[in-house]
């Protein structure tokens, strides 16, 4: 039986639940009555559940939607559910996104009776008073689970990939671009035209066009055509990652909005060992990542901070992949200052602007002092002008995590200017430096924390043995979008990094050459002749 109506008392026994401890109780049968709140209010929320009996089972009530993680299977509440388990100790968990602390808790199934209790969700941040909002670029989910799985993650924004090489969804045909889709008293507003291309090119999301993409899919034609479509329409156009084949040749087309920082590489409890992602192009000389959470780290921020040091103007991204990877919505997600009462729209553009950061974590928080002295601090999106002599500049950067922090960065043109010790219990940390500014620039702050919900042998569980396998991690991090310093109108232009664009242009040409259907290979090359041309200019500008 699914309850759908939230009882404001229940008669009998009831147990309260936080985030630590192990509550047992005798009642009547064995049956769990359960109520997932907001500590601070007391009013029911959605969330993700899992209940699992001493057997290993995890348990689900009927018709609710589920999600699928390793050997985990998890179900989303409305906040009120009732559960028939076997007599016994049960684990429950219960998680609702970054900004709630986890519940794992146990408690015991008596041979006859019901155990009721609330699962009090307590809050650590609340991003919403401090300005943000919080949407992804990357997720597979049907528009039945659409209304669902964001509300249970406390998402602000979610996306309908309902093109996916192709159509792949049935949408009502009174949809429009974006539309709120409602559950459990949440309302999520959702883009529902939006596509994913993935063939070797490198995967792209066009988020929150105005219509349909009308472009069959072809995997001999390059990213190019779908995603000038797309602008067309007013969509976001976010890569996967710097270590794209095309975002290069895109990017310096002015047709790249976003680049994911916090990509599907990472999910709950675990990542993708993906090192062969490193060189795609095979360009000789770069770099090779280990297949460590460190090494996938290092390859998406180092690949997006090559693309920056060209002189693009590039939002750090986050995206999730869910209904295509098996981990929760929103894991990887961007929050974004998009200002009062933010419409979808509002909020794409704010994110198109860099106004972010991204997560699946920890929080931070970058500020620069206007050159002036005088004014607003800025903030991720923002420029400082300063002068042919160039100048100082005040940096500062502030972390805040759940879970203990191990590093706290910042980040001038690719190089670390300035690092803190981190105590092995800090949830917080600052940091400020004076740095001195002689060319453009771009300054970025970077975090990580330490996961430490599951103990070595749980945790070990989350192993996946295949070619597209998946390993165990405690790594979680966070990482702005840049605020950009210009010195006499001329932005950041690292030759190190140019020299290593130019060789990926002549990369991707001969990759083209060899990929792209001869009917469609015009288009790319002039693109990449293009391309070329915009990073002669960055050169010598």
């Amino acid at each position: 039986m699914r309850r759908s109506k939230v009882q404001s008392r229940w008669a009998g026994l009831w147990l309260v639940l936080t985030s630590t401890g192990l509550i047992t109780s005798i009642g009547m049968a064995g049956t769990l009555d359960l109520a997932v709140i907001d500590a601070a209010t007391g009013q029911p929320v959605p969330a993700r559940v899992r209940v699992r009996d001493a057997r290993g089972e995890d348990h689900v009530p009927p018709d609710a939607v589920t999600l699928q993680i390793v050997q985990d299977r998890w179900f989303y509440t409305a906040g009120v559910e009732q559960i028939d388990l076997p007599a016994g100790e049960v684990i429950i968990r219960v998680e609702r996104g970054t900004e709630y602390r986890p519940i794992k808790t146990t408690i015991v199934i008596p041979d006859t009776g019901t155990v009721r209790f609330e699962a009090g969700l307590e809050r650590w941040i609340d991003m919403r008073a401090r300005g943000y909002v919080s949407g992804e670029n990357h997720l597979h989910v049907t528009p039945a689970e659409a209304p669902v799985m964001p509300a249970g993650e406390n998402l602000t924004y979610g996306t309908i990939l309902s093109w996916w090489n192709g159509p792949r969804e049935e949408l009502p045909a009174d949809w429009k671009w974006a539309v709120d889709l409602s559950f459990g008293g949440v309302t999520t507003p959702f883009s529902v035209f939006d596509a994913e291309v993935e063939h070797v090119w490198g995967a792209v999301y066009i988020i929150g066009p105005r219509q349909p993409l009308s472009l069959k899919a072809e995997q001999r034609r390059a990213n190019l055509a779908y995603v000038k479509e797309g602008r067309d329409h007013g969509a976001l156009i976010c890569y996967q990652g710097g270590w794209s084949r095309e975002v290069l040749v895109n990017a310096l087309n002015g047709l790249v909005d976003v680049v994911n920082v916090c990509n599907n590489n990472f999910h709950r409890h675990k990542f993708q060992p993906r090192s062969r992602y490193s060189n795609l192009l095979q360009v000789e000389g770069f770099p090779q990542y280990p297949d460590t959470p460190e090494g996938m780290m290092r390859l998406n921020t180092e690949t997006y901070y090559r693309l920056l040091n060209c002189g693009l103007r590039l939002a750090a991204g986050a995206g999730t992949a869910t209904g295509a990877k098996d981990a929760p919505v929103g894991y990887n997600r961007a929050y974004v200052r998009a200002g009062e009462r933010p419409t979808l729209a509002d909020f794409y553009e704010a994110w198109r602007q860099g106004r972010n950061f991204v997560t699946n974590g920890p929080m931070v928080f970058l500020t620069v002092d206007p050159a002036s002295g005088v004014g607003e601090p800025l903030r991720p999106g923002d420029t400082v002008d300063l002068p042919q002599t160039g100048g100082k500049l005040k940096i500062n950067v502030q972390a805040i995590s759940e879970q203990p922090l191990r590093s706290l960065e910042i980040v001038v043109n690719g190089r670390v200017v300035g690092s803190t010790p981190v105590g092995p219990d800090a949830r917080s940390a600052e940091l400020t430096v004076t740095q001195a500014i002689e060319e453009g620039s771009w300054v970025a702050a970077r975090c990580t924390e330490e996961d430490l919900l599951l103990p070595d042998e749980e945790l070990a569980g989350y192993r996946l043995e295949s070619r597209h396998g998946n390993a165990p991690c405690r790594l979680r991090f966070a990482h702005t979008s840049p605020i950009y310093i210009t010195v006499d109108g001329r932005g950041p232009r690292v030759a190190s990094s140019i020299r290593e664009a130019e060789m990926m242009l002549d990369a991707f040409e001969r990759f083209a050459r060899a990929k792209a259907a001869e009917e469609f290979l015009p288009e790319i090359l002039e693109a990449v002749e293009s391309a070329r041309a915009a990073l002669k200019g960055a050169a010598v500008e």
